[in-house]
């Protein structure tokens, strides 16, 4: 090996080890020293895919990793409807609840995402101040909840019981039926999520923290959460509430339906298994209605979430004291139990949204324009939207170039030809301010994956921070969050495919489309289905899109885009002067 060759390669070595240390936004020149007789220089080429959009007419909307619940109005894409049903288990089968059983209460109980941003004591008694974290909007919506005679089966039966069965965003309106609003059990006309903390007095559960006020009355707190009583007439009119947000329903009505349901039962195979009691009781359905054009929309993990019935029985030991100032000393005296319903299982959203009810600055309709998307050539705008919502499509090096012969020649072929030191590939996908309504409505995250089979880039698991736990903080070397302008309008988003590319140029991977949506939570890597129109195959899209709820339009290839704002992969490289 001459030493010509031996000072070329420890270049490169320099520069390779040179670039993946560097972190800065902007290429860092890595070559252009002049060292025996061998001249480098830095150098930058520009890759123009093709980009275009699909829309979704349904979404995977079971196995979400957390559910929506309520009424977003989407600045730029209109109005989404989100509701949900879901299977119920009890934490216990077989239950015994003891002699003489009667229930007082049920309580529903659905946490919110909140952070405690203030905490005061005043008279030995310790009030928290809370900030929830994934609420949107803040109007109020009409939701009412049903015990639904709906079952929820876990096999697909067209497939001979072999698939695991799969539900989509429109499974609840268009094909579950009446069967959902089996017997209505809470209604709020105007409900709307509250951040206060939840006190209530003489109320012991296992998610409360006990505490005493000044005149030494017991309470109980709760983090904030939407927490509907409903109780017999007398508990009703007996409680005290500290909290206005959480008022008891007194219903006997309701309260001897659940009695029915459950006390009366005991002993029976309805609850002796789990496959027998969600036979049984199949669960509930959450129904969201808008009242106005705007709502509230609650993002959250249902796992937290229970249906509780709290009940008395007769125990063996009697009321020789009189306790309860009846005047009798021979009865006995009564415990309290509670029997808890877990949401698990089978968990379906519904999406309620039609790319038909807004349109472009130029009248045309999102339907209508995604639904005329030029594959060949590409589009100006992008349409990205969460939910039931859209996609781009990034379709890299399949194109003609010229060469530096004046030849046409397919651009991937070009490329792999050059033995290029590529430093970085990245590209600034620029938001379409024109369309666009800015401000904190915009999506903070961008997500690229395979669009073929879902799986995410080389890039992101490279990347040194894809180990942050927060969502905003994840992964942001290979997808940058939003860059916004002075105003706090958003500008553009930033993705890095450095290692993607180089993989391709080796020919380690193939060079496959690339998908492009909104991302919830970049750290979500699993994928949903989605079926788009025309399409009888099933598509790929993230769950991170599927559980988003905002939209955002980007300038894409096409030929009236402002050229500086065109779609583009900027790859910076080293290359030998010789």
């Amino acid at each position: 090996m001459n030493l010509k060759n031996v000072l070329i390669k420890i270049t490169a070595i320099v520069a390779v080890v040179f670039t993946a240390v560097s972190c800065d936004d902007d290429f860092n020149s890595v070559g252009s020293e002049v060292i025996g007789d061998v001249n480098f220089e830095d150098d930058e080429y520009s890759a123009v895919p093709i980009a275009y959009s699909k829309r979704f007419e349904k979404v995977q909307t079971s196995g979400l990793p957390n559910n929506l619940l309520g009424v977003y109005n989407d600045p730029v894409y209109g109005p989404s409807v989100y509701s949900m049903v879901s299977e119920v288990l009890p934490s216990q089968f077989n239950p015994s609840f003891g002699r003489d059983a009667i229930l007082d209460s049920v309580v529903l109980n659905l946490p919110y995402f909140s952070t405690i941003t203030e905490t005061n004591t005043e008279d030995g008694v310790v009030t928290n101040t809370f900030e929830l974290d994934s609420v949107y909007g803040s109007n109020n919506i009409k939701l009412s909840i049903y015990h639904s005679n709906y079952f929820l089966r876990d096999f697909d039966v067209d497939e001979g019981a072999e698939e695991i069965q799969v539900y989509y965003s429109d499974d609840i309106t268009e094909n579950f039926g009446p069967s959902l609003e089996n017997r209505l059990l809470f209604t709020e006309q105007n409900f709307r999520p509250s951040a206060n903390e939840i006190r209530l007095l003489t109320e012991t559960e296992d998610d409360a923290t006990d505490d005493t006020d000044a005149d030494g009355t017991e309470f109980s707190t709760f983090i904030p959460a939407l927490r509907l009583v409903l109780a017999s007439e007398d508990a009703a009119a007996a409680a005290t509430v500290l909290n206005p947000d959480n008022t008891r329903v007194g219903n006997q009505e309701l309260i001897n339906y659940f009695t029915s349901l459950f006390l009366d039962k005991e002993g029976s195979i309805e609850l002796s298994n789990p496959n027998n009691f969600r036979n049984y009781f199949r669960g509930l359905y959450f129904k969201a209605e808008s009242i106005t054009d705007d709502g509230s929309l609650v993002f959250f993990d249902i796992s937290d979430a229970n249906l509780t019935l709290h009940y008395s029985f007769e125990t063996d030991n009697v009321d020789e004291e009189d306790e309860d100032g009846d005047g009798n000393i021979t009865e006995f005296l009564r415990g309290e139990g509670s029997f808890i319903l877990n949401f698990s299982n089978n968990i379906v959203n519904s999406i309620d949204f039609n790319f038909a009810n807004a349109t472009l600055n130029d009248g045309t309709s999102f339907e209508n324009a995604l639904d005329n998307q030029d594959e060949v050539n590409g589009e100006a705008n992008l349409f990205l939207k969460g939910g039931e919502g859209s996609y781009a499509v990034l379709d890299f090096f399949n194109g003609m170039v010229t060469n530096e012969d004046g030849e046409l020649e397919n651009e991937l072929d070009f490329l792999k030809r050059q033995n290029w030191l590529v430093n970085e590939a990245s590209m600034k996908i620029y938001i379409n301010q024109d369309e666009m309504v800015s401000g904190d409505t915009e999506p903070e995250r961008i997500y690229i994956f395979n669009s073929e089979n879902g799986a995410v880039l080389v890039d992101f698991l490279a990347d040194p921070t894809s180990n942050q736990t927060s969502p905003i903080l994840s992964v942001t070397n290979h997808l940058g969050r939003i860059s916004r302008d002075s105003d706090e309008n958003g500008e553009f988003y930033k993705i890095r495919l450095t290692r993607h590319l180089i993989n391709i140029l080796n020919e380690d991977i193939d060079n496959v489309k690339l998908g492009l949506s909104v991302s919830q939570n970049v750290n979500v890597v699993e994928n949903a289905e989605g079926f788009t129109p025309n399409n009888t195959e099933d598509e790929v899209i993230p769950f991170s899109s599927v559980i988003s709820h905002e939209g955002t339009i980007l300038y894409g290839n096409g030929a009236n885009v402002p050229e500086e704002k065109r779609l583009k992969l900027d790859i910076f490289y080293t290359r030998s002067k010789n």
